[in-house]
């Protein structure tokens, strides 16, 4: 059994941007070796999330639409109150309040996705890619590449 373990570090522009990590993952994949087993892509931020879907620029913008309208930045969550919030407090969430960003990565709930690998290959689908989405705001991010197998 291989395994190969990466932290891919960068840098988000905005909310709701979506960064491909698909050539990354392929990337890791070739230089593990594996021939057949799984690549885990996960992201350890409660504000982002990981999912497969394809590129193409109108669902990109349907789906920006679509969480920004389930969950508007400029309503009222009481992970943003300070004077009632008691848990997980840093200095940072005084200055820039997030609960919106927690609400719409738990509605959508993808931490992680795991692709097959067979004959060295990811197992995607014609048109399916590997998404980090930023759900909070320009920040600096990272998230974990873990290829095992054989």
């Amino acid at each position: 059994m291989k395994m190969v373990f990466e932290n891919h570090s960068f840098a988000t522009a905005r909310c709701a941007e979506f960064v491909d990590l698909t050539d990354d993952v392929a990337e890791t994949v070739e230089k593990s070796h594996v021939q057949n087993g799984m690549a885990l892509v996960y992201s350890p931020h409660t504000t982002c999330a990981v999912i497969i879907n394809e590129r193409e620029a109108g669902f990109i913008q349907d789906f920006e639409d679509l969480i920004h309208g389930l969950v508007p930045s400029g309503s009222d969550y009481r992970h943003d109150d300070m004077s009632v919030r008691t848990e997980n407090i840093t200095e940072e969430d005084h200055e820039y309040p997030n609960g919106h960003a927690h609400c719409k990565h738990a509605l959508i709930g993808s931490a992680s996705e795991t692709i097959p690998i067979v004959d060295g290959q990811l197992q995607l689908g014609q048109w399916q890619r590997v998404f980090f989405i930023e759900l909070d705001r320009a920040r600096d991010r990272k998230v974990f590449i873990q290829v095992l197998g054989e």
